[in-house]
């Protein structure tokens, strides 16, 4: 069997003569809905850009010159590039469906933190600044052995000090936080309480030093 390079080749006047028949045909069909038949075949079949080089085969089948089920290797039949700005549409649709994810906090965080977390990033709860009902006498300071580091800021410490210890708003004053422990001022007649409740309780998986607190030991602890 030859080569490709030893196929015969159709000389250019017969393959002229070719072209001008099937061009004289198409002017005046024999079966017209047979034409519509195939035509629309090729169209559903055959890939616009490789349609020419399909024609091409086809004229060498009916020549007689081609093997028949021969492919057409990649050099032959240049690939159509993808339309410019449809390469990065997956990578794009990917990172969009990945990205709700993550942005959303993680399912076992508990509400709590997550809420801390929040009023922390938009500059809230740092200080106590927020106008709430809040114990206004003379209060007992309390050390807290917890603080900003551990993401505990004053309405954490209001949460714990109202649902551990059983303290109404009105009976907690000033909170005081530092980047590892808080100072808080509560009823003096709660004081006591809230040390039996909450001192060695577990928060945010440490274990809590609550105990009574002097104003020289808040002012000489280190920030």
């Amino acid at each position: 069997m030859p080569s490709d390079q030893e196929s015969p080749r159709i000389p250019p006047e017969a393959l002229d003569a070719f072209l001008d028949g099937i061009i004289s045909e198409l002017r005046s069909p024999a079966d017209h809905s047979a034409l519509d038949e195939v035509r629309a075949a090729f169209r559903r079949r055959v890939p616009l850009h490789l349609r020419s080089y399909a024609a091409a085969i086809m004229i060498l089948r009916a020549a007689g010159h081609s093997r028949g089920a021969t492919k057409a290797s990649p050099k032959e039949v240049p690939q159509k590039p993808a339309p410019k700005g449809k390469r990065d549409e997956a990578p794009r649709k990917k990172d969009a469906e990945a990205s709700p994810a993550r942005k959303a906090a993680p399912k076992d965080r508990p509400a709590a933190q997550a809420t801390d977390e929040a009023r922390a990033k938009n500059g809230s709860d740092r200080s106590d600044a927020a106008p709430r009902p809040r114990y206004e006498g003379e209060g007992a300071t309390l050390f807290f052995s917890i603080g900003k580091r551990q993401r505990f800021y004053p309405r954490s410490l209001i949460d714990l000090l109202m649902q551990e210890a059983g303290l109404a708003l009105t009976e907690i004053g000033d909170i005081r936080p530092f980047d590892n422990y808080t100072f808080a001022d509560v009823d003096p007649a709660k004081a006591a309480e809230v040390v039996a409740a909450l001192n060695g309780k577990e928060v945010r998986g440490r274990r809590l030093a609550v105990n009574p607190a002097k104003k020289r030991d808040e002012e000489e602890l280190p920030e």
